[in-house]
């Protein structure tokens, strides 16, 4: 039985373990604003987070829930009043010093109605459950907002590969087209052949123009996450030195 307790107890420490190792450290998913020895992936979900509207608006909507949850607290004071009568009876008192009872100068009043001892205490619990989906919504954010900075980076680099490797290989159809050229100007081959080396060569630019063009539209989708230019971020030289070092040729 003991053995079966050990067991038992065991297992549900593993569950606890594993159950807080899973946790979301949302610090960790958007870097803190003080912390600037950080990598470049990181510098840039920081830019998104600050920088993008939608992220703001999230933010805004937490401060609108705690207002509305302070509200709710203070609403039974709407039945609390005070009025104040202003005539010839309260403006000239009588003269004999008799205060006129039908006519007092000043009324207050509490109206309490049964259903406010339920309802304010409700109000109170649904604005604060609204706060905890506000704030769920900006963790949710901070996901989503890295998840498209990172696969937007992903693209930049790819194409960046992309586009470099083409160029290389445009270097190697231009030299041959200049051969081809040459040889041709000497009557060393015929026309065919010729033509053939200007297409490909033709054929290898185009390919290098279609790269660039998916290179620059994946940084300005990065960009319009970030809301900065790339090349104003610091990191981006150095990113660019480590993609060209990973497809250099030697």
């Amino acid at each position: 039985m003991r053995t079966l307790k050990k067991i038992l107890f065991g297992v549900l420490i593993l569950i606890y373990g594993a159950t807080h190792a899973q946790s979301v450290d949302f610090n960790k998913i958007v870097l803190p604003d003080h912390l600037t020895n950080i990598s470049f992936e990181e510098r840039l979900v920081q830019l998104a987070w600050n920088n993008h509207p939608a992220n703001r608006i999230k933010l805004t909507n937490v401060s609108i829930a705690k207002q509305e949850n302070k509200i709710s607290k203070w609403r039974w004071l709407d039945d609390i009043y005070a009025n104040g009568n202003l005539n010839e009876y309260t403006i000239n008192r009588s003269p004999e010093g008799v205060a006129n009872n039908f006519f007092p100068r000043y009324n207050f009043g509490i109206r309490l109605s049964i259903g406010t001892f339920a309802t304010t205490p409700m109000s109170v619990r649904s604005s604060a459950l609204k706060i905890e989906n506000a704030e769920w919504e900006v963790k949710e954010q901070k996901l989503l907002v890295r998840q498209e900075v990172l696969t937007a980076l992903e693209k930049v680099k790819q194409y960046y590969k992309f586009m470099k490797l083409r160029e290389q290989t445009k270097e190697d159809f231009l030299i041959m087209y200049k051969d081809a050229e040459k040889k041709f100007s000497l009557g060393e081959i015929d026309i065919d052949k010729y033509r053939t080396a200007v297409q490909a060569f033709s054929a290898q630019s185009e390919r290098v123009m279609e790269a660039e063009a998916n290179f620059n539209g994946a940084k300005i989708t990065l960009e319009g996450l970030i809301g900065v230019s790339l090349s104003d971020v610091q990191g981006f030289p150095a990113l660019l030195q480590k993609l060209d070092s990973e497809i250099r040729i030697d």
